[in-house]
């Protein structure tokens, strides 16, 4: 399917984003996505793969149609949604290749090599791609306090989040660390999973 018709698709899943080409130049600026605001629970409901762990390897590179999509592979800690496997293999729209050139997408959650994440994904396309439910929703960070407890942190800070009752945009509000441990019984109750059930 192709890139764009693919971010077209990606309004069932909460989510609508522009997409901005470029060639071997500098981008400082990207205007915001738009999604419509999702909680927890309905990104969790929504989701067909959902997972937790490590980027340990990132890729852009051009399709057979010459549009440029990410590889990331992440170490999974747990799968809350979809097949288990120890490694998973995840293609995202845009990126930016090792000449400079590339495709950024408004909204979408950037990855970072080494870094621990939640992600929330639809199910791929017929080319192969996966986009976060509900663009930049779709993913938190992982971190740790001060005292080691871990929290997740998502920033939504690109988009533009649209009230699902009245439509009214808003942009996203500012960052905040949720406690993992709740974030993960909310998961398993949105997807009707005692914790005996999602081990």
């Amino acid at each position: 399917m192709h890139v764009h018709k693919f971010l077209a698709a990606g309004l069932i899943c909460g989510g609508a984003a522009l997409a901005l080409h470029f060639r071997a130049s500098p981008v400082s600026t990207v205007e915001a996505g738009t999604a419509v605001r999702l909680e927890l629970e309905e990104l969790a409901r929504r989701a067909a793969l959902i997972v937790e762990g490590r980027v340990i390897a990132t890729r852009a590179f051009r399709d057979t149609r010459g549009e440029v999509r990410t590889e990331v592979t992440l170490s999974v800690d747990e799968t809350f949604a979809g097949e288990p496997f120890g490694t998973r293999r995840f293609e995202l729209p845009g990126g930016v290749l090792a000449d400079g050139s590339g495709t950024l997408i408004a909204g979408m959650p950037s990855v970072s090599l080494g870094e621990d994440a939640l992600y929330f994904l639809t199910g791929e396309s017929a080319s192969g791609l996966r986009m976060p439910v509900g663009l930049a929703q779709g993913k938190f960070r992982l971190v740790r306090d001060e005292q080691g407890r871990l929290g997740l942190l998502r920033d939504a800070a690109e988009l533009t989040l649209l009230d699902p009752r009245t439509g009214a945009g808003a942009p996203a509000p500012l960052p905040v660390v949720l406690d993992h441990a709740l974030v993960v019984t909310r998961i398993r109750a949105a997807r009707g999973q005692t914790q005996e059930q999602a081990r």
